[in-house]
């Protein structure tokens, strides 16, 4: 039996009910984007606006929307997902933030930042100066140079994301992601956000065992598919 809905609350009561603990979805559904979410044999799916749809599927029983042009499947593939093809693979953590002492300084030069970026991580997802950042944080090394730094931004849904984490080359290894998305988290929580998601490649166990022992708990596992 297939079940519809385009009232975002009805979404994400589905979402949170069928999800539990492993609600990732509740990242990706907002006011502003929101298209219609779907539960079928106890599975969840959804779609948003996105270039021009973009979707996620949780579960074998998961019903396929075929306007999605971007798709994130949570699980073994469904039979039927029309021409997408596979494109990698990501995962979602998800970490709720406590009271720490953990430095961290704030970051307020985007020139400084923008230079990281572009030498040591080109397809960050966050620029310096975007609308939805929160606040830039970063931490020295012993020569007293950035060493690594990372950004919280604020969603559509509302909730908060950890994004564009970058370590640079030469000082990698070091402990200094593990002290930063500590920092990040405390400031987080000084600033009275609960919980902090982000996304990170399948295939970077580095950052991944970073995450872990910050506190960050894996959400979901998705394989990306598209049309190109």
């Amino acid at each position: 039996m297939l079940d519809t809905t385009q009232e975002l609350q009805v979404a994400q009561r589905w979402a949170a009910d069928s999800l539990r603990e492993k609600n990732a979805a509740k990242y990706y559904l907002s006011e502003e984007n929101f298209v219609s979410a779907y539960l079928q044999d106890g599975s969840f799916s959804f779609i948003v606006k996105g270039e021009p749809f973009y979707g996620q599927m949780y579960g074998q029983g998961a019903y396929f929307d075929d306007r999605c042009t971007d798709l994130a499947i949570e699980g073994e593939k469904p039979d039927h997902i029309g021409t997408l093809l596979p494109q990698g693979g990501f995962q979602f953590w998800e970490a709720l933030t406590v009271q720490s002492p953990a430095p961290i300084e704030l970051l307020s030069d985007p020139d400084e930042i923008a230079a990281i970026l572009a030498e040591h991580a080109p397809d960050a997802s966050v620029a310096p100066g975007g609308p939805e950042e929160i606040f830039w944080g970063g931490v020295r090394s012993d020569s007293g140079e950035v060493a690594a730094l990372a950004v919280i931004v604020k969603w559509q849904s509302g909730l908060h994301v950890m994004a564009s984490v970058v370590t640079r080359e030469q000082d990698r290894g070091k402990g200094y992601a593990t002290k930063l998305s500590e920092g990040m988290l405390a400031h987080a929580h000084h600033l009275g956000i609960e919980r902090v998601g982000l996304g990170v490649r399948d295939v970077n166990s580095a950052a991944q065992r970073v995450y872990e022992k910050a506190g960050f708990k894996k959400l979901a596992d998705f394989t990306h598919y598209s049309q190109e």
